[in-house]
């Protein structure tokens, strides 16, 4: 009897082993959606899915956060989008490139899930320059993405490769120090280009100026259908949204990150435009609508 016992406590013990096993690799995996907007072909990529700490809101009122965010945490994540289009394979930002850790980059597992090679990258876009949309541009301290082109805002591409600028903005100098590196290896295949230009097939870059000088949006239309990626206008869902007069500490300059997020909210609602953004929980794409207190609604597709 006592023999029968621990085989049996043995063969449990091994099933919930297998089992934890199981769920640990199904977390690690990276997250990717799929989506069709005309005849192109986009895949939501999360770099990275953590909770969003209010105290990246030092200026907001308390009792505002407690409305809105009571638990003081909000789901967000680190999206990059991926865009087929034509002959064309996109990349709208980079993630922020951590090669190993808690917050280890899952982009490089994400196209692999896809079965997108880091090769058959054409092009990269460049919402702005904060570490972690361009730090995946690296990997070992060579071209993650050897056959793209990079293409970024001349005010965005301007103000980080000044040398002046680190003395308006010093806390962020390990930032203008990685931005120098990226481009000191991808200098040959960079482009710049004024808001307003169609940079690929069917895409325009939309200036957003606020969160960084030249923080830029991309507006892809194909077959009457569109989708507009608007990098960081905001930071969290649940607090910005209903109160898009809040901004994030990220935000270099506030009245016009503020300014930029109103007005990019608005002609999301009123366009009925589906959207994507670089910190909105997974799978990052969703719509806007306008509430009955004045501010936005979001949800997810």
């Amino acid at each position: 009897m006592r023999y029968l016992f621990v085989r049996i406590l043995f063969a449990v013990m091994c099933l919930m082993f297998g089992l934890i096993s199981y769920s640990a690799a199904f977390a690690a995996e990276a997250q990717v959606r799929e989506f069709t907007v005309g005849k192109a072909t986009v895949w939501a990529i999360a770099d990275a899915v953590n909770d969003r700490e209010m105290s990246a809101f030092p200026a907001a009122d308390p009792e505002v956060i407690s409305k809105y965010v009571p638990s003081g945490r909000t789901p967000a994540a680190t999206m990059a989008f991926l865009i087929k289009i034509e002959d064309e394979l996109i990349l709208i930002d980079t993630g922020m490139g951590n090669p190993s850790g808690e917050r280890a980059s899952r982009l490089p597992d994400g196209l692999k899930q896809i079965r997108v090679a880091p090769e058959e990258i054409t092009m990269i876009l460049i919402t702005h320059m904060h570490g972690d949309h361009i730090g995946g541009m690296l990997r070992e301290e060579k071209k993650a993405f050897p056959s793209a082109r990079v293409l970024s805002a001349k005010v965005e591409y301007d103000f980080w490769l000044d040398e002046k600028s680190v003395e308006i903005f010093p806390e962020r100098k390990a930032g203008f120090e990685m931005a120098g590196k990226l481009f000191d290896i991808y200098g040959s295949v960079a482009e710049t280009f004024e808001f307003d230009a169609e940079v690929a097939p069917g895409i325009t870059a939309l200036d957003i100026r606020g969160h960084t000088p030249g923080h830029t949006a991309y507006l892809l239309e194909s077959e009457g259908d569109k989708l507009l990626f608007w990098g960081d206008i905001l930071h969290a869902a649940a607090l910005q949204f209903p109160r898009p007069d809040i901004n994030a500490q990220f935000d270099m300059n506030p009245e016009g990150a503020a300014a930029a997020r109103v007005r990019i909210l608005e002609k999301a609602a009123e366009e009925k435009l589906a959207v994507a953004g670089s910190h909105l929980p997974f799978p990052g794409i969703g719509t806007v609508e306008k509430n009955s207190e004045g501010g936005y609604a979001y949800a997810s597709r």
